[in-house]
Formats: C-alpha cells, structure tokens, sequence
C-alpha cells in the first residue's frame, strides 16, 4: 500500500508542477495527456517518443525477417496498465504466474495483422521495423489506441477517446505476408512428425481443388458406395490443434483427459445428415451447420470408416478462431469415426 501511496503522490505533484508551468487549452485528451506525461515523467523520465508518441522503453533486436505494413506477425505478449495490473497476455507462464492456467486454453504466440487500419495505430508503431526475434517493451498512450489514420499525434489528441494508456512486451516470434502458405508448412512439419499416421503424405498432398486441406483413411470403409442424400448416420469425434490440444470430443474418456468433461453434456455418436453437396451436411437434432473442414472431411468418408482431416483455417475459424481454445489463424485437426446408431 505505502508503493502505492507514494507512487499516487509523485504522479499527483508532477500533475501539479506541470500544470503550473502554463495554460493548456481545453481538449478531449487534455486531462489524459497530462497524466500520461506526469507518469513518464516519474517512470522513465528520460524515455523519448518515437513517430507518433510510442515509447520504445526496452528492445533487444531480433535477426529475423522483418514486420511490415500489409502482412501478419506472430507475437507473444503481456498487456499492463499503467497501474502494473495485466489485462491480456499469451504465455502459459504468465497465467501460472497469476494463478489462472487452464489446461483447455491455448496459450502460446498468435498472429496479429500488421496492415493499417487494422489495430490500433500506437501498436501499429510499437511492432513497425521489429524482426522476428525481437522484443520491445512499449508504452502507447490512450489516443493511440485508435484505428483511425491520421499523421500526427496532435490528430490523435484532438479526435481520439476512450482507450487506456498502456505497456506492451512484445516478442515477435515471426512475420508472413502468405498466411495460407505459412499454416501449410507447419501442416507439412505436422505430417512429418507424424509419420505413422501420415505414412508418405507431406505439405504438397493437399486434396485437389482444396489447397491447405488433407485427408487420410485410418480404416477403410465397409462399403465404398456414396451416401444418399438426406441419408442420417453417426458418428464420434476429436477435434484438436497441430500442437494437439484437444478443445472439443464427443467421447467422455477423452474430455476428461483434457480437462474438457462437463456434467451438462451428453458424450457419444452424434448425427449428421448428408446433402447434396458437403457444404449441405447439418450436425445434431438441430440440423447445425458445420465449419467447412469439417464437412470436407466428412465428405470423404464411407461406411464406417475411420479418418482425419487437417485443414487450414479459410477451412475453419478463420481470423477470429473460436472460444478459449481456437486462436484465430490456427490449423485444425478432426478425427472422426463413422459408427451404428445409438440403442
């Protein structure tokens, strides 16, 4: 409490100095400014703003390919308030650090788009001429919080609210312009390392027509014949990432060996219907829709068969990802079973 005692008196008289020292006139980020500077002031009094008003605190250069306008950069970080409480970070250390690890969250670098427009103008900056490798610790005042592109800070100071001032660790771990190209190499690493399942495939065995998606039988079908449409049949599934976190299951062993069971589920086959094409294939009693992917694999199938999909995310969850588990840009893996009808 006293750390904080004090810390609030220093920020409250550099405050008071400073607005001694003259008049300011009247803006949407006057009061905000003010204390950012008298924080700067108190915390690293000889820090220099770069371009736009981001405070580059600590770096080590990293030898990698360089972060650029228009591409994708796979970053760790830790977001903190200028008060020192984290609000957003990456790493499986950082939340056993803070007590909250959870076996059923994917924790690990993730990739932001670097284009204009597309975050926050202050991080736009903060990552800007980084090379893979890299760390920086930065310090993005509230206005830069902003998407919008403007030329100046003075902009930003005159038509930008609502954000929070905010420290930035960041640690690019690399950088592509050709995201597809880039998810399916590390599927290609993936079929390499698993070779008993994968026997002879690689990156360049994508299915025909579905770049980035790849099939392989792991026990051949009763009946080869195509399914009818509207035909129901059922099946068991594991859903996981490349680095095999399971994030979704339909059998019970499986969910509570990854942390996954909930007492509200019911575990076994589920129903699909078939369709006339496989983008018209439904899941459930609901007649769900399914992510492309998923169906694709599916669509593959036979009676009884029993086979895995990898695909990359355009066949997935895209930019977005889904839940705590599925980062956006993040290929996925399925394997799923046909099997008879539940009694």
């Amino acid at each position: 409490m006293r750390k904080i005692i004090v810390y609030a008196f220093c920020i409250a008289s550099a405050l008071m100095f400073s607005g001694c020292a003259k008049h300011v006139a009247s803006g949407v980020n006057d009061a905000e400014k003010r204390y950012f500077d008298a924080w700067m002031q108190v915390n690293h009094p000889d820090a220099q703003p770069s371009g736009l008003g981001v405070y580059i605190i600590d770096e080590e250069k990293g030898d990698g390919i360089e972060v650029q306008d228009g591409g994708y950069a796979l970053v760790d970080y830790t977001i903190t308030d200028l008060e020192g409480n984290i609000s957003s970070y990456t790493e499986k250390i950082t939340a056993k650090q803070l007590g909250e690890y959870d076996t059923t969250y994917f924790y690990g670098a993730r990739f932001q788009s670097t284009g204009k427009g597309t975050l926050a103008m202050g991080v736009f900056e903060a990552i800007s001429g980084m090379k893979a490798g890299g760390y920086r610790r930065v310090v993005v005042p509230s206005w830069l919080m902003s998407s919008s592109i403007y030329e100046t800070e003075q902009e930003y100071l005159d038509n930008t609210t609502g954000g929070s001032s905010a420290i930035y660790d960041i640690h690019v771990r690399d950088f592509t312009k050709d995201m597809n190209g880039w998810q399916i190499n590390r599927i290609g690493e993936y079929l390499a390392d698993n070779q008993d399942i994968f026997t002879g495939m690689d990156a360049a065995d994508s299915l025909a027509s579905y770049e980035g998606f790849y099939y392989k039988c792991l026990t051949e079908p009763t009946d080869t014949s195509s399914f009818p449409s509207d035909t129901t049949i059922y099946i068991n599934y594991t859903g996981k990432l490349l680095n095999g976190l399971v994030f979704d299951t339909t059998d019970e062993k499986t969910a509570k060996d990854n942390g996954l069971w909930s007492a509200s589920k019911t575990y076994g086959p589920v129903k699909i219907k078939w369709g006339e094409e496989y983008y018209d294939i439904t899941m459930g009693s609901s007649g769900s829709s399914t992510i492309e992917g998923f169906a694709l694999t599916l669509w593959q199938m036979r009676a009884f068969e029993k086979g895995i999909g990898v695909f990359i995310s355009d066949y997935g969850y895209g930019s977005s990802g889904s839940g705590k588990s599925i980062p956006g840009y993040v290929p996925l893996v399925f394997e799923i079973e046909l099997v008879s009808e539940p009694e």
